[in-house]
């Protein structure tokens, strides 16, 4: 798949990821990374799933992906809380700027809606 372009994207929203301990999600992201610099792909990035239900799980999840290994998350607003952001574009914008400021690796906003 690395041969053809395709980047590896760990932990998505598609439900697996909210199933998974921060340890779980770490081991995906190391092993990936081990496993890419074997067949050496040590250049290929490896983006990971961070969104959690708060803010400060997402940030902390997104720093355990950086020393894991990640080059880059993607994040999704929480949807626990997604009716007050929908409503709210200032706390929205207050979430994505708090993530993005406190993150050791770029984030890519990512809105399945």
């Amino acid at each position: 798949m690395v041969a053809a372009g395709v980047r590896p994207l760990i932990s998505g929203t598609l439900g697996e990821a909210h199933h998974l301990s921060h340890l779980e999600r770490t081991t995906l992201i190391r092993s990936a990374r081990k496993v890419l610099d074997a067949a050496g792909h040590l250049q290929v990035p490896i983006i990971a799933g961070t969104g959690a239900g708060s803010t400060r799980e997402t940030i902390e999840l997104t720093k355990e992906a950086a020393e894991a290994g990640a080059d880059y998350a993607i994040v999704i607003a929480s949807g626990y809380f997604a009716g007050v952001l929908a409503s709210d574009r200032a706390a929205l914008k207050a979430f994505w700027t708090e993530v993005s400021e406190r993150s050791p690796i770029p984030i890519m906003i990512y809105n399945c809606a």
